[in-house]
């Protein structure tokens, strides 16, 4: 098996973890900082939440600690092996610290998939300029 592939980057945000968390869970600011489906109408996301872009991704909320961890996992139909031999996953750890928020963000692990480099390529550039577009709206409310 190859090298994991997996981005990791560390955000410092001048926000308390429960105006993060809003802007990581409800609908109007992901929006701000990511894409969703023109169909997708729930207002806040929970545990189990499904996000899919059909015959492209999906997304799935499988790890949900309000305030502290959010993980999506992704499931890509048109890669040509069983989800069982790939886990990839968007990760945001949130931990206080002196009236500020540390926001962890892990996207990975490309490696087990074909054209793994590019899928790494693009998450480095999504965890920059999402992490920012995070931390501005974090910070302005």
């Amino acid at each position: 098996m190859s090298e994991e592939l997996i981005v990791r980057k560390e955000i410092e945000i001048a926000a308390k973890p429960s105006e993060v968390w809003k802007v990581l869970t409800k609908s109007e600011f992901i929006k701000q900082w990511d894409e969703l489906p023109e169909d997708f109408l729930t207002e806040f996301i929970s545990l189990g939440t499904v996000i899919e872009w059909e015959g492209f991704s999906k997304l799935t909320v499988t790890g949900f600690d309000p305030e502290n961890f959010l993980k999506f996992s992704l499931y890509l139909p048109q890669v040509e092996l069983d989800p069982s031999q790939y886990d990839i996953f968007y990760s945001y750890t949130l931990r206080s610290q002196n009236s500020k928020t540390i926001m962890i963000v892990e996207i990975g692990d490309f490696s087990p998939i074909p054209n793994g480099e590019d899928y790494y390529e693009a998450s480095l550039e999504f965890a920059e300029e999402g992490g920012a577009k995070i931390k501005k709206l974090s910070e302005s409310l």
